[in-house]
């Protein structure tokens, strides 16, 4: 397959690297009276020997998800679920998904899955910050969540395809153009227009500013106008230069290819988010 987006009987998907696909799909909503699209993404990793998808996607997109799965898959099996953490569009899916891959594991801080989904408690598998799993030829490594929404969240990081997947982080939020210009004041989403579905951030029209980062990470993830989060940064900066990265993959927002741009970007919107708090 090549970089651009995949169909095959109208189940879209776009292939990323080597043995990464991007995998989800958009809902729909309207934004000064003009439609816009808003990414609930997964992404599929297949190694040589076994097969593992971060997040499982929001429940409207069921059927499109295990027919994306199908499609890339075949005959194999899907061997890890990974949800980042226990919301309804990165683990909504989860019971169709074991349901559909009996053989399938769920692996991250699962500390209180079975609370959510008793019935599958003795496929739960623990991985904390640091633990890796050999998917053959690929390392799929769970990393700290150093922006979160929840505990238990963990980031992922494919050295197959250098890529990072940060769950709620960096989804960047992008004016729409519409009556008055720029996004409501009700949105709080990144949202995108449609035909934009699938871009890279490189891709898009033009990238988000930092009023624009900072406006959609003030409101979706709160607590971070109470939060200096320059330490987080250093963080992610040292992961960085320990795991090399040229993609990273939000649940929320387009696949990012400028990682340096969007690291100036963001911490920059984190701190302007910080300063109008205090």
């Amino acid at each position: 397959m090549n970089e651009n987006p995949v169909k095959h009987d109208a189940v879209e998907l776009r292939w990323l690297a080597d043995g990464t696909y991007w995998l989800g799909g958009c809902l729909s909503a309207s934004a000064q009276g003009q439609e816009v699209h808003y990414h609930v993404s997964s992404y599929l990793v297949v190694g040589s020997e076994a097969t593992l998808l971060v997040d499982t996607g929001d429940p409207a997109h069921r059927a499109l998800l295990l027919a994306q799965l199908e499609l890339v898959l075949g005959e194999r099996p899907l061997d890890y679920v990974f949800p980042t953490h226990p919301e309804i569009p990165h683990a909504g899916n989860l019971p169709a998904l074991l349901d559909k891959y009996p053989g399938a594991l769920v692996v991250g801080d699962v500390r209180d899955y079975h609370l959510h989904f008793p019935e599958y408690r003795s496929r739960l598998r623990t991985q904390a910050a640091g633990s890796r799993i050999d998917l053959g030829g690929r390392e799929f490594r769970f990393l700290p969540a150093f922006i979160r929404d929840l505990e238990n969240t963990l980031w992922g990081h494919d050295d197959g395809a250098r890529m990072m997947f940060v769950s709620d982080g960096f989804s960047f939020i992008h004016d729409v153009p519409a009556a008055g210009g720029a996004a409501s004041e009700d949105d709080d989403e990144p949202v995108h227009l449609p035909g934009q579905c699938r871009l890279l951030s490189g891709e898009m029209p033009e990238p988000p500013t930092v009023d624009q980062a900072a406006y959609g990470t003030g409101r979706a993830l709160y607590w971070t106008k109470f939060v200096d989060v320059s330490d987080a940064f250093d963080g992610i900066e040292a992961v960085l230069d320990m795991l090399p990265t040229t993609l990273i993959g939000p649940a929320h927002g387009n696949v990012i290819n400028d990682v340096d741009g969007m690291l100036r970007t963001s911490l920059a919107a984190h701190r302007k988010v910080y300063a109008e708090g205090r």
